[in-house]
């Protein structure tokens, strides 16, 4: 195929890309549209659980032959799919170009929506129609960096007018590379490639298999403050990644372990906010690390013991899951994963008519929020067999891996 043919196609693909689906209702459906002089019954009108605007301006014809269900814009009668995995992008695409809607309307959140596709189109004008090969895409982009740099000696930067463009289009949450495209260049998500088999959901072309290289650049180039911020968090991390550095940023809120609580706070703060507020109550006990305690627990009521270490000033969760065959033990500390006070361990030791039953982690877990959840790991388990009653007495040594005697 020579340039010339390669230019007309990529052309035509451009000129297909922007076309609506424009398809005429037959009489039966155009009869559903109601004069805008009388009441008319909208989908956001029928449907409590919708949040978007667009669907004010549109009613609900029933399904196509092809099985997906229609909606008409009260405007002009025209008909679109309006299938959740469809989103909502091209019915506002409609309504911005809408001949028969009135200018009253063309306002607030359909600015928003201009900026958003004009946002859009200039991304896709960086990448020239001739360059239909990555490489030479690449090529080109590093050429054009390479000359802003030296014109002008550092990095530029810009600004976003909303994060919103930079969510899948299909399931709204926050694109993460790998990100793919189909052939009519309509971006989805990985999981959602699977959940789809596959197949785009607005043009039905196979999507999954085609990277989208230059929306995964400019992901990469993004970054938002931690929410953490006003914390005193200095930290800006890359746009969808904000959950994993909230788990170790150092100034992340955690929640107090005692019941019924919710104050939250730095780890240094929910020490004191517990030891000034709960720690007269029967389910917690002090203990310093190195040494051992001895705890009592009544399976059948409690759950949780909160030991407080003074020296480090730090709070540890001992907790008792009662199970069908048993009972699984496990403690936790309430801190950010990154708190550096070496590697803790903890050591469980437990002895019921000369059954002993010990164990030791090679690590304390370090969560915000206590979990009632049974554990999958760093757990002891004991049998009921081994249980004398609902009662439970169990020593417990946290430390540096200092193990405790049996006496």
């Amino acid at each position: 195929m020579d340039y010339q043919s390669q230019e007309m196609i990529a052309t035509l693909n451009a000129e297909n890309e922007c076309m609506e689906i424009k398809e005429e209702v037959d009489e039966g459906t155009q009869g559903t549209v109601q004069s805008l002089t009388q009441p008319i019954q909208t989908i956001f009108d029928s449907n409590q659980n919708l949040k978007a605007e667009v669907w004010k301006e549109f009613v609900s014809v029933g399904v196509g032959e092809d099985g997906k269900k229609r909606g008409c814009c009260i405007h002009c009668s025209r008909s679109y799919i309006i299938e959740r995995l469809y989103g909502t992008s091209h019915l506002r695409r409609h309504l911005l170009h809408c001949s028969k809607r009135p200018e009253s309307k063309r306002g607030g959140n359909d600015e928003q929506v201009r900026r958003k596709h004009k946002s859009t189109d200039v991304k896709r004008a960086l990448v020239p129609k001739s360059f239909r090969n990555r490489e030479e895409v690449s090529n080109n982009v590093s050429t054009k960096r390479q000359r802003s740099l030296t014109s002008e000696g550092k990095t530029r930067s810009g600004m976003l007018l909303g994060l919103d463009i930079l969510d899948c289009p299909i399931c709204f949450h926050a694109l993460t590379i790998p990100i793919f495209q189909c052939d009519n260049e309509h971006l989805a998500c990985s999981s959602c490639c699977s959940k789809l088999r596959y197949k785009c959901p607005t043009c039905e072309s196979p999507v999954g298999h085609k990277r989208c290289s230059v929306m995964e650049s400019v992901l990469e180039s993004v970054f938002v403050p931690c929410r953490n911020a006003k914390f005193g968090c200095t930290e800006n991390v890359s746009y969808g990644k904000e959950s994993t550095h909230e788990k170790d940023c150092s100034l992340s809120q955690c929640a107090c372990p005692a019941l019924d609580c919710n104050y939250t706070g730095s780890y240094s703060y929910i020490y004191a906010h517990f030891f000034d507020n709960h720690c007269h109550e029967s389910n917690s006990l002090s203990f310093v690390c190195g040494g051992s305690v001895d705890v009592e627990m009544n399976i059948a009521t409690e759950k949780i013991v909160v030991l407080c270490e003074s020296e480090k000033r730090l709070l540890f969760a001992l907790q008792c899951f009662n199970e069908l065959h048993g009972v699984y033990v496990t403690v936790r500390c309430i801190a950010p994963s990154t708190l550096e006070l070496g590697k803790l361990a903890y050591y469980l030791y437990y002895s019921m008519d000369g059954h002993t039953l010990t164990y030791t982690s090679p690590e304390v877990k370090m969560v915000l929020k206590v979990s009632f959840e049974t554990p999958q790991d760093n757990f002891m388990f004991v049998p009921h067999s081994l249980l004398h009653g609902e009662s439970l007495k169990i020593k417990v040594s946290i430390g540096l891996k200092v193990r405790v005697g049996s006496s």
